[in-house]
């Protein structure tokens, strides 16, 4: 009789260790889940401030850029246009279209540097000159911040996607997250009309 009681107790031990390490796994995937999940958004808003700041920087460099340069008014226009894109997707806080004005904002920057370039005067220009560091040095933390967004959104897709979170990832609502990829053509150099 008491080694019945003893084999009793061993299976109840045993399904209650069987179930101390599901639950573990259970909850220690979801709150690494969520971890990953948070440090991804938490990355995709160093991506929007360092965004920001260009954006608030570019005025400056039109400005001071329309002092010299009389007949690249389109240039110009088209950087005030593509500003104005921007900011109507950071307001609607669609990723993929504030992933798409962004870029088409960078291949506006860099033709306008390379008119700025064209001219020595405005080249030699100090408050000119000033801004284009600045934004030169914008456009260095928008690519670090891009890489840390990409880097954050690949340990997290990978989390989602592995044997055991893959099982319960949909139902909690996780789902893959997309790169911060570049706009077809990006590879290639702007074209500047002159």
């Amino acid at each position: 009789m008491k080694t019945k009681w003893i084999a009793v107790a061993v299976i109840i031990l045993a399904i209650v260790v069987v179930g101390v390490v599901l639950a573990a796994l259970y909850f220690g995937t979801y709150n690494n889940l969520v971890e990953l999940e948070v440090t991804v958004d938490e990355k995709w808003a160093q991506v929007e401030t360092v965004l920001q700041r260009r954006f608030d920087l570019i005025p400056n460099v039109v400005d001071a850029a329309k002092l010299y340069i009389d007949y690249e008014g389109s240039i110009l226009e088209n950087i005030t246009m593509l500003r104005s894109q921007w900011a109507a997707a950071q307001s609607s806080g669609d990723e993929n279209a504030i992933v798409d004005a962004s870029n088409g904002l960078t291949s506006g920057i860099s033709q306008l540097v390379v008119v700025i370039e064209n001219y020595p005067q405005l080249e030699s220009s100090g408050i000119v000159q000033e801004l284009i560091t600045e934004l030169e040095g914008s456009e260095n933390r928008i690519s670090t911040e891009r890489i840390r967004y990409n880097e954050a959104v690949s340990e997290y897709n990978q989390a989602v996607r592995v044997f055991p979170a893959n099982i319960w990832s949909s139902g909690w609502g996780f789902e893959a997250r997309e790169f911060f990829e570049a706009t077809t053509g990006a590879e290639n150099p702007p074209q500047v009309i002159q």
